[in-house]
């Protein structure tokens, strides 16, 4: 059994790490009284009582973290793909994430930079979807109809030459339905 520094003196003598541990887990444990432990330790009930909310409070917020990480992984995972556009939805689902959280925890002083940030990336993503849509001058699946539609408009010979060459060529084809 421990019991307090003999070389501490007076009733304000301030408890170490490792004695507010073996209190907090005392009070876990069950075995014992605040009141005895209180004795052992030569502190006060209303300390105990004080460190034992603030246990509870900190795990509490230990395990809301958790949660949100979570919750986070289920509608993102942390694979970031290459794709620019991919990665900044990521990133914009993270720091929704962030942004909840603060509010949740009132932590108010974080909430403008995360709003920039988010407005930020948020316009980033809108630059390169837009920018996509330029340089193709359609979406990737009304340029896979406008291929399709054209190699079917091909006249036939020409269309079995077409098909044979993307056929023999599998380093980096892309198969087409054909209606």
């Amino acid at each position: 059994m421990t019991t307090r520094n003999k070389n501490k003196k007076g009733k304000n003598a301030k408890l170490t790490q490792a004695e507010r541990e073996e209190i907090i887990r005392l009070c876990l444990e069950g075995k014992m009284t605040r009141t005895a432990i209180a004795k052992k330790y030569g502190c006060s009930v209303p300390n105990i009582t004080y460190m034992m909310q603030k246990y509870k409070r900190d795990n509490e917020l230990v395990e809301k973290k958790k949660r949100v990480k979570q919750e986070q992984a289920m509608k993102n995972p942390h694979t970031y793909p290459t794709d620019p556009v991919k990665f900044r939805i990521g990133k914009i689902l993270e720091i929704e994430g962030d942004i909840q959280f603060a509010r949740d925890e009132k932590v108010i002083h974080t909430l403008g930079s995360l709003h920039k940030l988010h407005l930020s990336l948020h316009d980033e993503l809108r630059t390169f979807v837009d920018a996509t849509k330029e340089a193709h001058g359609a979406t990737p699946e009304q340029l896979k109809i406008e291929i399709v539609d054209a190699i079917q408009s091909l006249p036939p010979l020409l269309r079995k030459q077409v098909m044979d060459e993307l056929l023999t060529d599998t380093t980096n084809v892309v198969r087409l339905s054909t209606k």
